[in-house]
């Protein structure tokens, strides 16, 4: 079961606010130099005790989300990207592409192993390693070729040997009905 932040949060504010209207109206605050000395410490051991734990559960809850950024920070980031598009000589359209790759934008993946299925073919391809920037060719050929549905499921080790996985579809069936086109998506240094 996960806590949300902003839970732990109002749960911390709610907290601080229930103890000071609870010694408010017990008259603490107003009291404070009427009181012995035993009596004194009881009540601060008491707010601070509370107020510990408070701040304890806001200090784990920051940890656990940095401990996720730094864990995004270090995972690679996975894309399928089309390429050598194919043309419609009348209207200039891209009609589809002739080259699939796996694209790596984050950190290296190790023993990158890609089952790539398409109109009812499978392949099981690998790769040792998948560096930032690396393109990996899992498919050339014609676009008509490739069915109604790609999916790729890519499992893979990242610097901390921790084993991951990652599926990928394409349903190019759904984006034949919406008469959607492609469009190429171009690397700003090969753009000029």
């Amino acid at each position: 079961m996960q806590i949300s932040n902003k839970l732990i949060y109002l749960a911390a504010i709610l907290t601080a606010v229930i103890i000071l209207l609870i010694a408010t109206y017990l008259g603490i605050f107003g009291s404070l130099k009427n009181m012995s000395t035993p009596e004194l410490t009881l009540l601060f051991g008491v707010i601070n005790g509370v107020t510990t734990i408070v701040f304890a559960l806001v200090a784990t809850v920051n940890m656990m989300e940095s401990k996720k950024v730094r864990s995004e920070m270090v995972r690679p980031h996975l894309a399928l990207e089309p390429a050598y598009f194919e043309y419609d000589i009348k209207t200039g359209d891209i009609t589809g592409f002739t080259c699939l790759n796996l694209v790596n934008g984050g950190t290296v993946a190790r023993d990158v192993e890609i089952d790539f299925c398409y109109a009812g073919k499978c392949s099981a391809l690998y790769a040792s390693s998948v560096g930032t920037n690396d393109r990996v060719q899992i498919w050339s050929g014609r676009f008509s070729d490739l069915g109604d549905t790609i999916s790729v499921d890519v499992k893979y080790r990242n610097m901390f040997d921790k084993s991951l996985e990652e599926k990928f579809t394409i349903n190019l069936d759904s984006i034949r009905k919406a008469k959607r086109k492609f469009v190429p998506v171009l690397n700003p240094s090969n753009a000029k």
